[in-house]
């Protein structure tokens, strides 16, 4: 199984492109007898497994910094970065944390337990690599559409407009929040996705 020989990203690193979409069925059914045998908040991370597979497989991680939102995307991050075997204890006492934890693995830069912190802690992280002159690092952020609208989240993306910095920020836009989206980014958001352009680019993509 292609699961079984990933135990960091520099494994799956050495994986070819091809191999990517077993792998991601095989760890979406490793979340899923997870989630079925000891509960939690597993959904958001099966939504982002390709996510996840992309960012660690184009990224030097943990050289290059990823910064997740929230802790219940990231599931199938920690697997990825040598968790697999304490998985099941997620959320437990004495268990792996439900959240990002810098203790916890160095492929962890940023802790937080709400949203709308990422692009904020991403932008520090890029401001520091620049002020240290390390041009070839990256820095990524992964933020929901339901914590984009968060306050926190417009100033870093003011300030990382000004600043003109090498950041990724990565919109994970899947309709989804806590309470229906409301407000003009929510539409707008809508107003993008539904566009004839979007959808057929999309579709484009889906079939190459």
């Amino acid at each position: 199984m292609r699961l079984d020989q990933i135990g960091t990203p520099a494994d799956l690193r050495g994986l070819e492109i091809r191999d990517l979409e077993e792998l991601a069925r095989q760890i979406r059914s490793f979340l899923v007898q997870v989630a079925s045998e000891k509960g939690g908040h597993f959904a958001p991370s099966l939504g982002v497994v390709e996510l996840t597979l992309a960012l660690h497989y184009v990224y030097q991680t943990p050289r290059d910094l990823i910064v997740w939102d929230v802790g219940h995307q990231a599931y199938a991050h920690k697997l990825l970065t040598g968790r697999r075997g304490r998985l099941h204890t997620i959320r437990q006492d004495g268990g792996l944390s439900g959240f990002l934890k810098r203790s916890e693995s160095e492929y962890d830069p940023f802790g937080a337990g709400h949203a709308s912190t990422a692009p904020s802690a991403a932008l520090g992280m890029a401001a520091a690599r620049d002020l240290r002159g390390e041009s070839d690092r990256h820095v990524a952020a992964v933020i929901g559409d339901g914590a984009m609208t968060g306050g926190l989240a417009f100033e870093a993306l003011n300030n990382a407009g000004a600043l003109g910095s090498n950041l990724l920020i990565v919109l994970n836009d899947n309709a989804m929040s806590i309470s229906p989206n409301v407000g003009a980014v929510a539409h707008y958001l809508t107003s993008l996705t539904t566009h004839p352009y979007y959808r057929r680019m999309k579709g484009e993509i889906h079939s190459v």
